[in-house]
C-alpha cells in the first residue's frame, strides 16, 4: 500500500493521481445529489452539501445534454466541437464528465505500470524516462479511453420525439359521434402504441365514429390534426386526372 502511494505521488504519475482525486470527489458529489443523502445530521452544513451535490448533478446533465446537441451537429454536417479527434476516438459518445473520467483512471493506470516496469528496466539513471512515459501513457491512454467509453454510448444517445407534422398522411380513426372545426377525437397507430389526438373537419357531418380519415395538417391555431374522409382523399387525385384528359 505504501508502495502503490508513493508511486502515485511521483512525476509523471502525480498528475494523473490529482485529475483521478478531483473526478472521485465530482462523482461523489454526483451521487449524494441524486440519492438525496444527508450525511451531515441536518443544519446549515448539510445543506451545503445537498446543494452542491444537486449542482454538480445538474451540471453532469447539462454536459450530456450539451454534449447530444454537439452529436447532433456533427451528424448534420457540421463538425464543431464535437468532430475531429475526439469524435472520432469515441470520447464524443458520452458526457465530457465521463470520458474525462476514464482518461484519467486509463492514465493513471498506464503511468504506474509503465514507470515500474520501465524504470526497473533502464534504472534510475535514465532522467528522461518520466517525460517519455508521460508523453506515451497520453498517447496510448486517451484511444484505450475512448474504447472503453465507446459502449456506454447507446445510453447516452439522443431520441428525438415524434412532432405533430410527424404523423400528417397518417391514418386515423374517428371516436366520436361527428367531427367539425371545432369538435372531434380520433385514433392513430404509432407502431404498437395506439393514440387518442384531437381532430378536426371543415366539412361537418362528413365523418362519424368508426370513419376512417387522413390526416392532412396540424392547425397550431386550433391545437389539433385537420382531417379529410379517406373517400374523398382518394378519390381527388383520379378527379383531377379526369379533367386534365
Amino acid at each position: 500500500m505504501n508502495q502503490l502511494l508513493d508511486a502515485s505521488v511521483r512525476f509523471p504519475t502525480v498528475i494523473f493521481t490529482i485529475g483521478l482525486g478531483i473526478c472521485l470527489v465530482y462523482w461523489l458529489f454526483v451521487l449524494l445529489g441524486a440519492l438525496d443523502i444527508d450525511l451531515l445530521g441536518g443544519g446549515d452544513a448539510s445543506g451545503a452539501a445537498k446543494g452542491i451535490g444537486d449542482a454538480v448533478t445538474g451540471g453532469a446533465k447539462g454536459g450530456a445534454e450539451g454534449l447530444k446537441g454537439i452529436k447532433l451537429d456533427h451528424d448534420g454536417g457540421d463538425a464543431g466541437d464535437g468532430g475531429g479527434l475526439w469524435h472520432s476516438l469515441g470520447l464524443a459518445t458520452v458526457p465530457l464528465t465521463i470520458s474525462v473520467s476514464f482518461i484519467m483512471l486509463v492514465c493513471w493506470v498506464a503511468s504506474l505500470l509503465a514507470m515500474r516496469y520501465a524504470g526497473s528496466t533502464v534504472g534510475n539513471l535514465a532522467g528522461w524516462l518520466p517525460a517519455v512515459v508521460l508523453l506515451v501513457v497520453i498517447v496510448v491512454g486517451i484511444p484505450l479511453a475512448g474504447v472503453l467509453a465507446r459502449p456506454l454510448g447507446p445510453v447516452f444517445e439522443f431520441k428525438e420525439g415524434k412532432r405533430n407534422k410527424d404523423y400528417v398522411g397518417h391514418t386515423c380513426t374517428v371516436t366520436t359521434g361527428h367531427v367539425d372545426d371545432g369538435f372531434g377525437q380520433a385514433t392513430v397507430e404509432d407502431g404498437g402504441t395506439v393514440l387518442v389526438i384531437p381532430v378536426r373537419c371543415d366539412r361537418a357531418g362528413v365523418l362519424a365514429r368508426g370513419h376512417k380519415a387522413l390526416i392532412i395538417d396540424f392547425d397550431d391555431a386550433r391545437q389539433a390534426y385537420v382531417v379529410e374522409p379517406t373517400t374523398d382523399a382518394l378519390m381527388a387525385p383520379s378527379s383531377t386526372s379526369s379533367e386534365a384528359s
